[in-house]
């Protein structure tokens, strides 16, 4: 048996809310030609719609704070 090489992407984007509060969500598999310029996007349209709104007080949605893309290799030695 030989050395076993696993490649996971995901993408983390962390969510505002006018009181303050946050929430984080994890995707796997994004496109791999994801632009800044469509995270921007998305984070108006999550916002100018109020499509989430916070789960301690109902607070607006403030969009996205950030969003990071993250690559990891999980190796399994053949030993």
């Amino acid at each position: 048996m030989s050395d076993v090489y696993k490649s996971t992407y995901e993408i983390k984007m962390k969510f505002g809310f006018a009181d303050g509060d946050t929430r984080s969500i994890s995707l796997d598999n994004p496109k791999n030609n994801l632009q800044a310029s469509q995270i921007h996007e998305l984070s108006n349209f999550v916002k100018n719609n109020n499509l989430l709104i916070g789960d301690k007080f109902g607070a607006d949605s403030a969009g996205i704070l950030y969003a990071d893309i993250i690559e990891s290799t999980k190796i399994t030695l053949d030993i």
